[in-house]
């Protein structure tokens, strides 16, 4: 990886450099090495493990898998640090433009910023966040960012950010994402060498337009507090009048959250009265999409849930591959401490199991999975024989993805319900997903099954009937503003 020196320069650099410098070079080749084994270890998993890699629907995918390990592989010869090992494993990553293929870093250290986020408000980038006490004037809340050190926002954060973070700038969702970066180097997602803006050209809310210097200092706090994503208890509120308020939040519920699971659905199916229930999936970042399909059976009732699931002529296939056939195995332990051995659910990853057993002994490709639609309209808490006749609101943040996705597929076909909040993420047709630990210690996962035949499309969002523009995490401000709509 390193140039061919002559030898009379190299053992001048042995005299004259101290002890630290050639132990921080070594340090340096280490990460370099960590780094080409990590991407190895990715793509052998691709390629042994991930449907996309023999869809013949999808020649892209296997395009990038070499490709993209070619372009990674090159990038690895400019990693000096765990950061920068971390930033060449996701431009491959994102590359897959799979938002189920990731990776989890242990010990990211700290991000660093400039003392205000952005948001996106239609097509403008404007200031949503600001920090107390900031040694340097930092433009006010409302403000619009025009460019940054020449360049417009729209442009920096698409050739220099969204290689590292998401390459999905068709979803209005990765846009959102993508602007609060901007003015974050973000420890989870860091950028490659990446020369940190110097200078904004900003249009204030009375319309004057200023340029403000930045000055980047590392998180002491505030930074965290403005970008994590709050998760709301999973829980049914009366609001009165006829008005129920369902926080959707948790499809990944565990043990001891699924017994106030079960409290909640025979509180749902005991509502005789609503007028309004409003769906509010902010905070739901996919899991289990038998959560959901449980929540609408005890709401709606099986009947209709099955009614809205027919059309669907989706079903599922199963890359066959010793990976997923270990993944099942675990997954069937999980059903059996949470559900029980006797439920519909574990028996269903049982059979699952099973047969993915013999496909890998048969030397098959592919396994179909029992079942027609991605929601099953029993559930696993048996038949509700209930009709629902009130209306039906759907509130999202532009996480949801995956499962949660799912379960606004079968929401948004029930007629008149209404869609507010933020464009959702997407998600492709890959799903399920299972990890594994690489050489360096990050956990990498990536889906195992495909949908074929499934109405929305691939990596396909849903946009709202109405958007909501204040803070999406601000729970009574979203309230007010949703019933307000009624």
């Amino acid at each position: 990886m390193f140039l061919l020196k002559r030898l009379c320069l190299m053992l001048l650099l042995v005299v004259v450099l101290p002890p630290f410098v050639l132990a921080d070079e070594a340090h340096k080749k280490d990460w370099r090495e960590i780094t080409v084994n990590d991407l190895s270890v990715i793509r052998q998993l691709v390629v042994t493990s991930h449907p996309g890699a023999i869809d013949s629907e999808n020649v892209s995918f296997s395009d990038w898998v070499e490709r993209g390990y070619l372009d990674a592989s090159q990038l690895s010869r400019r990693v000096n640090s765990k950061k920068d090992s971390q930033a060449v494993l996701d431009f491959y990553i994102t590359g897959f433009k799979d938002g189920h293929v990731g990776l989890s870093q242990p010990d990211k250290g700290r991000s660093s910023w400039a003392g205000f986020i952005l948001d996106m408000r239609g097509q403008s980038f404007v200031v949503k966040h600001v920090a107390e006490n900031w040694p340097v004037p930092l433009p006010p809340i409302g403000s619009e960012v025009i460019s940054c050190d020449n360049k417009s926002v729209r442009e920096k954060l698409e050739g220099e950010i969204s290689p590292y973070f998401d390459r999905r700038l068709n979803l209005q969702s990765t846009w959102l994402h993508l602007a609060q970066q901007l003015t974050v180097d973000d420890a989870s997602y860091p950028v490659l060498a990446r020369d940190l803006l110097k200078s904004c050209l900003v249009v204030l809310p009375d319309g004057l337009r200023q340029n403000f210097t930045l000055l980047w200092q590392e998180d002491s706090g505030q930074l965290e507090a403005f970008l994590r994503q709050p998760q709301p208890p999973q829980s049914l509120r009366n609001l009165g009048e006829g008005r129920y308020w369902i926080h959707v939040s948790n499809f990944m519920p565990s043990a001891a959250e699924n017994a106030s699971l079960d409290k909640m659905l025979e509180a749902i199916k005991s509502i005789n009265d609503a007028k309004l229930v409003v769906l509010d999936t902010r905070g739901n970042r996919g899991g289990n999409s038998l959560v959901g399909a449980e929540i609408l059976s005890a709401l709606l009732g099986s009947q209709w849930v099955k009614n809205l699931g027919e059309p669907s002529r989706a079903y599922a296939m199963w890359r066959v591959s010793p990976f997923a056939l270990s993944t099942l195995n675990n997954a069937l332990a999980t059903m059996g401490s949470d559900y029980g051995k006797d439920s519909e659910a574990y028996e269903f990853v049982l059979g699952l199991t099973k047969s993915m057993g013999l496909a890998l002994h048969e030397k098959k490709d592919w396994l179909r999975q029992p079942g027609t639609t991605s929601v099953s309209p029993e559930g696993a808490r048996g038949f509700n024989a209930k009709i629902f006749k009130g209306k039906l609101a759907l509130v999202t943040d532009s996480f949801c993805a995956s499962a949660c996705l799912d379960f606004a597929d079968v929401v948004l076909a029930v007629p008149g319900v209404v869609h507010l909040g933020l464009p959702t993420s997407g998600d492709t047709l890959y799903i399920d997903i299972g990890s594994q630990t690489l050489p360096s210690g990050s956990e990498f996962w990536l889906p195992l099954k495909v949908w074929r035949g499934r109405t929305r499309g691939n990596n396909q969002g849903y946009d709202p009937q109405f958007v909501f523009n204040g803070d999406i995490n601000d729970t009574p401000a979203v309230q007010k503003w949703v019933l307000d709509h009624f």
